[in-house]
């Protein structure tokens, strides 16, 4: 089994990512003194239903290959590693003791059978288990979906309209919820995720990926 140990040039780069400032609602790479009231100008501009987000870093650069890695080369060593850094970025949240349940978007079962490892699922638990929090699978999706990749913001949200339904018949009764994805792009995925929760019930929806592509900026 190959090692999840980085180098030490490769720990000291990944830190330095890590440590990058970001939107405390979007997850968004944000400059200095961007961030007014807790919201970047996207996120005043645009709004969103997450109460809010966090990452371990940029999917851009060193943080974005090893997500790759971990999701299409079979490095499943990574999983420790990555789900640590996410379960650490939650913990250090300001939300983080508002959190009852935690979940996760959702794959196709044919997706599965084509791709047994759905990244974030495994990273959902890892964190729950971490975190000390249930784990419950709310949503379900319904079709396969065209992939997002290459997909403008505007064809990336018609993209997923209609794409998720509630896994069963819950009431979340106000539930706050913990929505993990493992890359975070525009955040289409999780704005329509968060909007069939919060019709289920749920009162605050939190998000925490891995990494977030600098989308706004290319």
């Amino acid at each position: 089994m190959r090692s999840s140990r980085l180098c030490r040039e490769c720990s000291t780069v990944l830190e330095i990512e890590r440590s990058i400032p970001f939107c405390p609602a979007c997850g968004q790479s944000v400059a200095r003194f961007e961030v007014h009231e807790g919201r970047c100008a996207w996120c005043r501009r645009e709004g969103t239903r997450l109460s809010g987000t966090v990452r371990v870093g940029p999917y851009e650069q060193h943080l974005g290959h090893l997500v790759r890695a971990y999701k299409y080369a079979g490095r499943e060593e990574l999983e420790p590693l990555l789900g640590r850094w996410l379960a650490e970025a939650v913990a250090r949240s300001p939300w983080f003791e508002k959190i009852e349940v935690v979940s996760t978007v959702p794959a196709h079962w044919w997706d599965r059978l084509r791709r047994p490892l759905h990244a974030a699922e495994t990273l959902a638990k890892f964190v729950a288990r971490r975190i000390d929090r249930p784990f419950v699978p709310l949503l379900r999706r319904r079709y396969p979906g065209r992939r997002q990749t290459g997909l403008t913001g505007i064809e990336r949200r018609e993209n997923v309209r209609g794409l998720f339904a509630p896994a069963r018949a819950v009431t979340l009764q106000k539930a706050r919820v913990l929505l993990v994805d493992d890359v975070k792009t525009t955040g289409a995925t999780l704005e329509q995720c968060a909007k069939i929760l919060k019709r289920q019930g749920a009162s605050e929806i939190y998000a925490a990926v891995i990494a977030a592509r600098d989308w706004q900026n290319p």
